[in-house]
């Protein structure tokens, strides 16, 4: 049976999570007893946006694909911007995360990379380039003389 994927929930689901992370780090929150629960949800985030964006990038012709594009892309800006605030110590607790510190700047550059293919992605896709065509312009000549 084949899975349906609801883009546009899941989407918006992943950007209230990278929100809520934001607005977490951004209290004083005891890092003892949220510390690993944050750090859960950083990998999860970063896992998540990898596979939607895997997804989104096999599925060329995939309805609405530039929109979902660009909601992965805002997403994903928004959860670097959080990795950097988290490793500069913008965030009242950062140095609580100092144990994950070589872990997050990983992320952070990997994420990095991922945005550049992301936005080379999304210019292809606005710009109505796609990977292969359903009909070549032959067959359709072909299938409209039938």
């Amino acid at each position: 049976m084949p899975q349906m994927i609801h883009y546009q929930d899941d989407l918006f689901f992943l950007s209230v999570l990278v929100k809520t992370l934001d607005a977490g780090l951004s209290t004083e929150a005891d890092p003892e007893h949220f510390r690993e629960r944050i750090a859960g949800d950083i990998f999860f985030l970063d896992a998540s946006i990898r596979t939607f964006h895997g997804l989104l990038a096999q599925n060329a012709l995939l309805m609405d694909r530039a929109e979902y594009l660009k909601l992965l892309d805002r997403t994903a800006h928004a959860f670097c911007l959080v990795l950097e605030r988290l490793l500069s110590g913008v965030y009242p607790r950062s140095e609580a995360y100092e144990a994950y510190r070589s872990q997050l700047e990983a992320l952070r550059q990997s994420l990095r990379a991922l945005l550049a293919e992301m936005d080379a992605l999304l210019s292809k896709s606005l710009s109505g380039e796609t990977e292969a065509d359903l009909v070549s312009q032959d067959e359709l000549s072909g299938l409209l003389q039938s």
